[in-house]
């Protein structure tokens, strides 16, 4: 009873936590732990702690009892967009620089010699852009957001004392929100109308997943992350500078994208642990964004349409941990992350490109308690964009893009 009271507040926790996430690669978010993020997000192999639940819980089945995990990952995203605004004249525009948190709570108990259950929740997807209302891509976006929540129950099964499976449901709660101008008479000259649309809904899904030990000093994990069908439901607005001049339901369908994941785990030599793994994430579930008025926007449009057309992306991960002594790990690590939404359809939602992270961290390990921290330096590659005005979009460039995550995590055998 006290171990589910204790779960229960962490639970509550980062849920409350969770919904303040906006921020992702595509819009997708990998960071399930301080000591995962430091050995570049790959231990789906690697079961140190319970937040093996993110990556892989098949290998849940290494841990020992009762044990639990919680903390958070601080984002503070930055970027800028060039903008050619008349030819020969370019204007370089920041979008707003804050920190994100999106949290994250496990615990996974040992049922019998054969059986384990886990529970996590954390943030699979999310995404936030804000600009200026006045600045030159308002027509395509001025604010947008994603929101997201897991709340991820897993059940493994020891066959033998190398393999192990695991099956498990996912409810998942998402969120969508945007703001855009919308030109009222001459485009940058007469005052804008203000859109404001916001919806969302509870989707399920399942995961699937394998844990073997091959050897003494080799591991290999592979894991698979359903489709999430979403039927986001919510409304919108629309106002004048001096009221609004329409509204209703808003809303429209969303699937957030399959996932799988390989990785390997080596015992180079008694301190050295070395990682290496792929993340393959299906984001060609997001073919387009429509977003669905009743009644009609402004009167004449019933259904908006963005083509999106993004294409499945490749994540490679490497991570390292030696252990100093038998309290304190020193890690590192190396990511690199393809972009997902082509040229033809870069917009400013989603204002990034290709991804370096370089990643280190600290673990100390105490009896049954434990603590890790991470940092994490990311770095957007800049990434040229041909205007496409119907849209919205302006001939210009993504550039600057960068971030500075730093994470902490603490756990506990009970």
């Amino acid at each position: 009873m006290k171990t589910m009271k204790l779960f229960a507040g962490m639970l509550s926790v980062a849920a409350v936590m969770a919904a303040q996430v906006a921020f992702g690669a595509g819009f997708g978010i990998y960071e399930g732990s301080a000591r995962g993020n430091a050995m570049g997000s790959e231990v789906t192999a690697d079961p140190a702690s319970p937040s093996v639940l993110y990556n892989n819980a098949a290998a849940m089945t290494d841990l020992e009892g009762t044990q639990v995990e919680a903390g958070a990952t601080f984002i503070k995203p930055r970027a800028a967009i060039n903008t050619i605004v008349a030819p020969g004249v370019e204007i370089k525009n920041y979008g707003d620089s804050r920190w994100w948190v999106p949290p994250h709570a496990y615990v996974t108990h040992q049922m019998n010699d054969k059986v384990w259950a886990g529970v996590g929740v954390f943030s699979r997807f999310g995404l936030g852009v804000e600009y200026k209302d006045n600045w030159p891509g308002r027509y395509s976006v001025q604010e947008a957001t994603i929101q997201s929540v897991n709340v991820n129950p897993s059940v493994a099964y020891k066959l033998c004392d190398r393999l192990s499976l695991d099956a498990g449901l996912s409810a998942q709660w998402f969120e969508f929100e945007m703001k855009r101008a919308i030109p009222m008479g001459i485009p940058y000259v007469d005052p804008d109308l203000q859109m404001h649309v916001k919806g969302d809904s509870w989707g399920l899904g399942y995961n699937l997943g394998a844990y073997f030990k091959a050897t003494e000093w080799l591991s290999l994990g592979l894991a698979f992350e359903s489709e999430v069908d979403q039927e986001v439901e919510g409304d919108y607005s629309v106002r004048s500078p001096l009221a609004k001049v329409g509204g209703g339901e808003g809303g429209g369908d969303v699937t957030t994208p399959g996932i799988i994941r390989l990785g390997a785990s080596i015992k180079a030599t008694e301190k050295l642990t070395v990682n290496a793994g792929v993340v393959y994430t299906m984001w060609s579930s997001y073919d387009q964004l429509a977003i669905e008025f009743d009644p009609p926007l402004l009167g004449l449009v019933p259904k908006a349409v963005s083509e999106k057309d993004w294409h499945d992306a490749f994540r490679w991960q490497l991570g390292v941990e030696y252990a100093l002594t038998e309290a304190w790990s020193l890690r590192a690590g190396y990511v690199h992350d393809r972009t997902p939404d082509p040229d033809r359809h870069a917009d400013y939602i989603v204002p990034a490109n290709h991804r370096n992270l370089f990643t280190t961290g600290v673990g100390y390990k105490k009896g049954d308690f434990f603590c890790d921290l991470g940092y994490t330096y990311l770095y957007i590659l800049s990434r040229d964009v041909t205007g496409r005005p119907a849209e919205g979009v302006l001939s210009g460039s993504f550039v600057d893009g960068d971030a500075h995550l730093v994470s902490a995590s603490i756990g506990y055998k009970l």
